[in-house]
């Protein structure tokens, strides 16, 4: 795959691979459970800016009803 993300490649590598394991396998799973907390660490972090953002225009939301409602009451 020409634009397959490093994780990816590396889960690819892990579980399709049928090359003989005549090296040490230590360093695949230790980049293979970095890749995997790598991966966890960015989901958490797209959903905290997601979250953040919705909280955010709920509250522009908020004070664009609450400047409508104070704009009647003055007229």
């Amino acid at each position: 795959m020409e634009n397959a993300s490093l994780w990816y490649d590396v889960l690819n590598s892990a579980t399709v691979s049928s090359a003989p394991l005549d090296y040490d396998d230590d360093d695949d799973d230790l980049s293979l459970y970095l890749a995997h907390i790598r991966h966890v660490a960015v989901k958490i972090i797209y959903i905290l800016i997601g979250t953040i953002g919705i909280i955010d225009n709920l509250f522009v939301i908020i004070i664009f009803v609450l400047y409508i409602t104070i704009s009647d009451k003055v007229r």
